[in-house]
């Protein structure tokens, strides 16, 4: 039979301290660094799920459907020349009648502002100066 280990003499309770004192140091500056991460984190998811800024030329096609068209709309015709006046291709014009807040809508020969659309104008039309 092997004989027992020896029982090691406790360690100097004053040095026992210090070191976890230390340890607790570290684990608080780690921690520290986490939060700030995560917030740093959570601020960005919450500042790109908010809806991307519109460029421009993009709000001033809608307003110029408004402008021309007011509450009724522009013909089709005048919604192409909005658009190329714009730099738009005609190709490209679709997009303003996607989505589930699509900026527009052509009904009967027309194309008008959405209710989000006219919330879009108001919105570009309340920041400029």
């Amino acid at each position: 039979m092997s004989s027992p280990a020896r029982a090691q003499p406790p360690e100097d309770p004053q040095h026992a301290l210090a070191s976890i004192r230390s340890e607790l140091d570290r684990i608080r500056a780690a921690v520290g660094r986490i939060e700030r991460g995560l917030a740093e984190l959570e601020s960005g998811a919450a500042s790109s799920a908010r809806a991307r800024p519109r460029q421009v030329r993009y709000l001033q096609v809608l307003v110029d459907v408004y402008d021309l068209g007011g509450r009724h709309g522009v013909s089709l015709e005048q919604w192409a020349r909005i658009g190329s006046a714009r730099g738009y291709d005609r190709r490209g014009l679709g997009g303003f009648f996607t989505g589930v807040r699509a900026p527009l809508r052509q009904a009967d020969g027309r194309v008008a502002l959405t209710v989000s659309g006219e919330r879009l104008v108001d919105e570009y039309l309340a920041e400029l100066p």
